[in-house]
């Protein structure tokens, strides 16, 4: 078993990540991994008229007894054991999208900063992007579903040039929250510590930045909605071209056992545990009535499939990857 630190997470994480927060051993494919390059991923499908291409920013560790919370030992490890969740740790994947309407190309979250101790395995979204030749200057807007370190650490390092032409688009409850001169009374402790690097990444973006109300367009066919929990202005976004819809979730839905088998089982990294438990049975519900097509930021690449209702809770059913070469 190991701990670990939030707030370090996020001092890390603004500092550039000069130290390793977590000490994990690694395995050994990935002890010897620094001779060789893994593989970058992208995949793209359509969405009505629109293309859809899911970028693999990479893996970073959290620790497993974050996750589950509120649940009684010999109820969790069971469960953890059966599914190959391991007992002291859980890899997480990382997956910013990119929607491209043919007038707009809309970034969904920037994924970690390079060169993250903590996440050596992460940080690889301007490689993955490169990979499926996109340029990033094409990117017209960056939409945050929020602003913890694994979704706006890529801006980070470098706000006005990353993406030169774009703007930023985010919850106005978002912002406030994060750019509040009090911002350490309104957020966990783990969570302040990524503040003050948040709030240089907005004044150097000025007008390009852009806060919008849930329900509000960030382009045509692309809406914002609401789903307030793991921060208080996490939005996700609701796609819909043609006959086609694709609802994104961000964080709102973290894992593809757990937050679907249990959506009340709560995760120690929602800033309102309570409020994050009613936002994923809403939106479990929504995706399984509506037979929506889902995306999610942690699910094991590309993280693209459907939601099922069975028993008292609801079944990830990963999509068939469809190849047009």
């Amino acid at each position: 078993m190991f701990t670990t630190s939030r707030r370090a997470f996020f001092k890390a994480a603004a500092a550039g990540a000069v130290v390793p927060v977590f000490q994990i051993p690694l395995l050994a494919s990935e002890a010897d991994a620094g001779a060789v390059e893994p593989s970058l991923g992208s995949y793209s499908f359509a969405i009505g008229e629109f293309q859809v291409t899911m970028l693999c920013d990479g893996v970073f560790i959290l620790p497993t007894d974050s996750f589950a919370t509120n649940v009684q030992p010999e109820v969790k490890k069971p469960y953890f054991d059966a599914h190959y969740l391991a007992p002291d740790n859980v890899r997480l994947q990382a997956n910013p999208l990119l929607i491209d309407t043919g007038q707009k190309r809309i970034l969904v979250d920037a994924g970690l900063a390079p060169g993250t101790k903590w996440a050596a395995h992460a940080g690889r979204l301007s490689k993955s992007l490169a990979a499926a030749g996109v340029d990033p200057g094409s990117v017209d807007t960056v939409f945050l579903t929020h602003c913890h370190a694994d979704h706006i650490g890529g801006l980070i390092s470098d706000p006005t040039g990353q993406f030169p032409k774009a703007d930023l688009v985010l919850s106005e409850t978002e912002l406030d929250l994060w750019n509040s001169p009090d911002y350490a009374s309104k957020l966990p402790d783990w969570a302040a510590a990524g503040a003050p690097a948040t709030q240089k990444v907005f004044a150097a973006l000025g007008d390009r930045l852009h806060p919008i109300k849930g329900g509000a367009d960030v382009a045509t066919g692309v809406t914002a909605v609401e789903t307030p929990g793991h921060t208080q202005g996490h939005m996700s976004l609701l796609v819909d071209s043609l006959a086609d819809q694709l609802l994104i979730t961000g964080d709102a839905l973290a894992n593809i056992h757990f937050s679907f088998d249990h959506p009340e089982w709560q995760i120690k990294w929602d800033h309102d545990q309570e409020k994050g438990v009613k936002t994923r049975k809403a939106l479990l519900d929504r995706a399984a009535s509506e037979r929506l097509l889902v995306v999610g930021y942690h699910y094991p690449f590309p993280g693209v499939g459907h939601v099922v209702k069975e028993g008292m809770g609801y079944r990830w059913l990963p999509a068939v990857w469809i190849f047009d070469g």
